[in-house]
């Protein structure tokens, strides 16, 4: 669980940048072509489907340009994503320089190409972090959810080389119908590899890649989601956080899901978010957008240096509103709905996510018949 009181000093560096509007952290999506085909993915493409897009990729020689303004403009941590980004032609050549530049960088990925050539570049240049997204714990679940054959051996002796390399590895885990029955093995693998584990269970609609699925994904419904946010909080920190977690349930006074730290206002743990504010995405083809999950609004940085779109975005963020209901409702402490949320629920930032009203209401029913259960085993045991 967050502690209230828990500020950082990266938390005061995004606090003060969000205040100042300098752009401290920003994304770099490199590509959405990816090897695999994760049924809930919000922006993967093929090759094919790249080439008949109306834009063209970012170029190696324009990630460079923009890396140099952002830099300029006070960026310091930069995350560098797709697509899977170790598929993109110049890959290297943009870390290498990177690197050079100074940023703290860190890296998602699915694991599958991390080879000994690889590791032998990143324990050259090591990154601030790998993120590997495990997407299950055996061939089967990665086959069924990815649409890969025989790759969770392969991520699997990617983490153990790169550990063994002194590279740091934190893992993520994207929970589904799919691979739900995995989660407490997964659990237990990260625990034995001693690795920091992230297991959201909210799947964005995947509106960037197809603007017809506002609302949908492969994902749990509301009553599923609030079923196994919980059960992976219970797993993974135990029984004595988990009835903790269910007071702060009952109490209306909940720490946020797995989000990014950059999302999460360190000073109450709610997600405020700072998008537009201290960080910024770059899409493959080159719009700027608050955050990775949006589609608008969004700044063409095709012609326009860094700066400028920068300055651009964050008057435009600055104006993007919430529904009225959603500040007055009395569950808002607990949900944590975003903009982001908003426009991939309903099509509109301005809309009421209903998804996670009802979630909500599950949450805080299953909260009341859990503390219930509890206080019963208390008394018997007196």
């Amino acid at each position: 669980m967050l502690s209230k009181n828990r500020f950082s000093v990266t938390d005061m560096i995004y606090s003060k940048a969000a205040g100042m509007k300098i752009p401290i952290s920003g994304t770099f999506e490199l590509s959405p072509i990816c090897n695999f085909t994760c049924k809930m993915c919000y922006v993967r493409k093929t090759q094919r489907e790249v080439d008949l897009h109306l834009r063209p990729m970012v170029t190696l020689e324009q990630w460079l340009r923009i890396a140099k303004e952002a830099s300029d403009a006070g960026m310091l941590f930069l995350l560098i994503t797709g697509g899977e980004p170790f598929l993109w032609p110049d890959f290297w050549k943009l870390y290498e320089e990177l690197i050079k530049m100074g940023f703290l960088i860190s890296i998602n990925t699915n694991g599958s190409l991390i080879d000994d050539n690889a590791i032998e570049y990143l324990t050259k240049l090591p990154p601030k972090r790998l993120n590997i997204t495990l997407y299950g714990a055996s061939d089967e679940t990665y086959e069924e959810l990815c649409g890969v054959k025989n790759v969770f051996h392969k991520v699997d002796e990617a983490i153990i080389k790169l550990k063994q390399a002194g590279i740091p590895v934190k893992l993520n885990s994207s929970v589904t119908p799919s691979n739900v029955k995995d989660i407490e093995k997964i659990i237990t693998y990260a625990r034995e590899k001693d690795l920091i584990l992230e297991m959201p269970s909210y799947m964005f609609p995947p509106i960037r890649r197809d603007a017809d699925r506002v609302g949908e994904n492969h994902r749990f419904t509301p009553e599923d989601y609030a079923k196994y946010r919980l059960e992976i909080y219970r797993l993974q920190y135990g029984e004595e956080k988990y009835k903790e977690m269910l007071y702060s349930i009952r109490d209306k006074s909940v720490p946020p899901p797995v989000v990014e730290e950059s999302c999460r206002d360190p000073l109450d743990g709610r997600i405020r978010c700072r998008a537009g504010k201290a960080t910024f995405w770059i899409t493959w083809d080159g719009y700027m957008a608050p955050c990775g999950m949006m589609t608008d609004p969004k700044i063409d940085m095709y012609g326009k240096d860094f700066l400028s779109a920068w300055r651009e975005l964050v008057e435009i963020s600055g104006k993007v509103s919430l529904s009225g209901l959603c500040s007055t409702c009395p569950n808002m402490k607990i949900c944590h709905a975003c903009a982001a949320i908003a426009l991939a629920e309903t099509g509109t930032t301005e809309g009421i996510p209903i998804y996670f009203c009802k979630t909500m209401e599950v949450l805080q029913s299953i909260a009341k018949r859990e503390l219930e259960n509890i206080k019963g085993k208390e008394k018997e045991r007196l």
